[in-house]
């Protein structure tokens, strides 16, 4: 074969196959662009549904047997209270002849665990508010029950030193001053408890007392805690003074008189401060403590009646 007219004759078909001819657009070509964004829909809104109001359970019946057992105890109480005779607390005052405090604490001592049960078993708000106002009721029975055993003590011992310092019998009677100084310390815990730690409406829960007996009781126990502070420290003066007397005659006894006359002096400057102060306090007595009034003027009397004598006595050998 003639190799030259092959290649020759070669040359156009490869030149078809591999040669690249330039390429047109084409009549429909456009070009691209960027997109134009889609609009998001707004989201339909959803109506969030009212809550359903969750009822009420019913009161438990276990809840109200044991409020209803709290409540006839705390009722026996204010009898026991009361001596049985009546329910009106303010009927025991200072010069109550009979109060058995006792009876009564016993009888308020088994209300708390009662109270827990029904509190355990409350299902209501008004079942667990009327445990808690019979709760508080309690309290206040309790504090009432210590206080007014002081104030009965502490009106007993200043009959007695009355009557011991008007026979004098000083030994005596100094006892009594220290009782009744107790007893004026002591019902300051209780008093003070009720008149700052206590709510007059829990009393309405209790028909046995109720808000005004509680307030008038309240106002009476607070009344005769003030009296009672006021006599213990004047009937101490008073012992004093009388003291001071009994030396002056003592001196005389024993021929001192120069001696006797300024101790008569100083026995009369204690003697009638102690009048003028039992006789302020008699000219403004608060009616709420009247149970005191007697033995208030008694004491005062004593007082005048020996202030006198140791002015006889300054005035006789001055």
């Amino acid at each position: 074969m003639d190799r030259r007219a092959f290649l020759v004759a070669l040359t156009p078909l490869v030149a078809g196959c591999f040669g690249g001819q330039r390429s047109q657009p084409t009549a429909t070509e456009t070009s691209t662009g960027t997109p134009e964004p889609t609009a998001t829909p707004e989201p339909t809104p959803t109506e969030t549904p009212e809550p359903t109001a969750t009822p009420e359970p019913e009161a438990s019946e276990a809840a109200t047997e044991l409020i209803d057992d709290a409540r006839s105890q705390l009722t026996e109480a204010v009898y026991l209270y009361t001596g049985g005779v009546t329910d009106d607390l303010l009927s025991v005052t200072a010069d109550a002849e009979s109060f058995r405090a006792r009876d009564v604490l016993l009888r308020l001592n088994g209300i708390p665990r009662t109270l827990a049960e029904a509190e355990a078993e409350a299902t209501t708000d008004e079942q667990r508010a009327t445990v808690e106002s019979l709760d508080a009721m309690q309290r206040f029975l309790t504090q009432a029950t210590d206080a007014q055993s002081w104030l009965i003590d502490g009106h007993r011992a200043l009959t007695e030193a009355y009557g011991h310092m008007d026979n004098d019998d000083l030994d005596a009677a100094s006892d009594d001053v220290e009782r009744v100084e107790t007893a004026a310390e002591e019902v300051g815990d209780p008093t003070t408890t009720i008149r700052e730690e206590m709510d007059t409406a829990d009393a309405a829960v209790l028909d046995a007392v109720g808000e005004s007996e509680y307030e008038r009781k309240v106002s009476q126990l607070n009344a005769e805690a003030d009296v009672l502070g006021s006599l213990g420290d004047g009937v101490a003066d008073l012992e004093n003074g009388l003291s001071i007397l009994v030396r002056a005659r003592d001196e005389i006894d024993e021929g001192r008189t120069d001696q006797a006359a300024d101790t008569a002096d100083r026995a009369y400057d204690v003697l009638s401060d102690v009048e003028d102060r039992f006789d302020e306090l008699l000219d403004d007595f608060p009616a709420e403590a009247e149970a005191y009034e007697e033995v208030t003027d008694d004491l005062r009397y004593l007082a005048d009646r020996n202030a006198n004598d140791a002015d006889a006595i300054y005035e006789d050998y001055s």
